[in-house]
């Protein structure tokens, strides 16, 4: 059976440890096997494993000073056993380092697995949107999106 409620929470749970900059509540969310896997929108952020992915992350942690989000509504989909789940949400961070306050939207996909009785991330892909960045670039040869 579907436990949207518990994916929900496991995906609040993790975008909380950002905001709190807490690695230890974040391995609380992901998986830390080797197994898992994440990637960002540009081309070094690619992490394979737990311990790549906190390492990467206990930097970023260290360059921001404070994280907040405004979140959309997380889209989910079970596997047919009930023991999978993608997800994918769109939301807003506003982020402070370097005395400056920055703000992006960004969009989360994932998928989540049921392991040892309790939700983890397994899987997960961090961007920006590609304007305006890959966007333009596409169009100067000849690809459009809408």
């Amino acid at each position: 059976m579907a436990d949207t409620q518990a994916v929900k929470q496991l995906i609040d749970k993790y975008m909380e440890a950002y905001t709190q900059r807490s690695i230890d509540a974040l391995g609380e969310t992901v998986s830390k096997d080797a197994e898992f896997i994440a990637y960002g929108t540009d081309e070094g952020e690619a992490w394979h494993g737990w311990e790549d992915y906190k390492n990467c992350t206990e930097k970023l942690f260290g360059a921001i000073k404070e994280l907040h989000w405004e979140r959309g509504e997380p889209h989910l989909r079970f596997s047919k056993d009930g023991n999978v789940c993608w997800f994918a949400e769109k939301l807003s961070g506003k982020f402070v380092t370097g005395g400056e306050e920055h703000e992006c939207a960004f969009r989360i996909t994932g998928i989540a697995e049921m392991q040892g009785g309790r939700w983890v991330i397994v899987q997960f892909h961090r961007s920006v949107p590609a304007h305006p960045h890959a966007v333009p670039y596409l169009e100067t040869h000849g690809v459009r999106f809408d």
